[in-house]
C-alpha cells in the first residue's frame, strides 16, 4: 500500500465519522428523547418556595394559569392553607425566607438611600421636595 492510499482512506474515514456525528446530533435536536423542562409542564414553584402568602400570590397573579398549582382549590388565593410561620427550632423547618423580603429590613423595593442627603438632582435639574436645596449638582435637606 502506498502513502496516498492511506491518506485517502484516513480522509474518507474522517468524513464518515463527521457525517455520523452530525446526523446523531441533528436527530437529538429535531426529535429529542425527553422534552426540555419547560415543555414538561413541571412545577417551577411550590408554596415552600415563598416566604409569605403575599409572595406566592404575586406569582399566581403573574401567571393565572397556575402551572405550579399554587391554588389547588381554585379560590384565587395562593397557598392559603400553607403555614408560612418561621420555625424557631433551628432544624431548617418552616417556610424558606421570602424572596421578596429582606429579613428585618422591609421590602427590597424600598432599598433606602441617604436619609440626610445629599441626593442627586432630578433628570430635569430640579430637586425633590424632601431635599429642596441644590448645591453643586446635589440636593440637600
Amino acid at each position: 500500500m502506498d502513502g496516498r492510499f492511506l491518506i485517502r482512506f484516513a480522509v474518507v474515514a474522517l468524513i464518515l465519522a463527521c457525517g455520523f456525528t452530525a446526523r446523531v446530533t441533528y436527530e437529538q435536536l429535531a426529535n429529542p428523547v425527553a422534552p426540555a423542562q419547560a415543555q414538561q409542564g413541571a412545577d417551577q414553584f411550590d408554596c415552600e418556595s415563598f416566604g409569605s402568602q403575599e409572595s406566592a400570590q404575586t406569582e399566581l397573579d403573574r401567571d393565572p394559569s397556575d402551572p405550579s398549582n399554587l391554588d389547588p382549590d381554585g379560590n384565587g388565593q395562593a397557598c392559603d392553607d400553607f403555614d408560612f410561620g418561621v420555625d424557631d427550632s433551628g432544624d431548617g423547618g418552616g417556610a424558606t425566607q421570602d424572596q421578596y423580603q429582606d429579613e428585618g429590613k422591609g421590602d427590597l423595593f424600598n432599598a433606602g438611600g441617604p436619609e440626610g442627603g445629599p441626593v442627586p438632582s432630578m433628570p430635569d435639574g430640579s430637586c425633590p421636595a424632601e431635599f429642596p436645596v441644590e448645591q453643586n449638582g446635589a440636593c440637600y435637606p
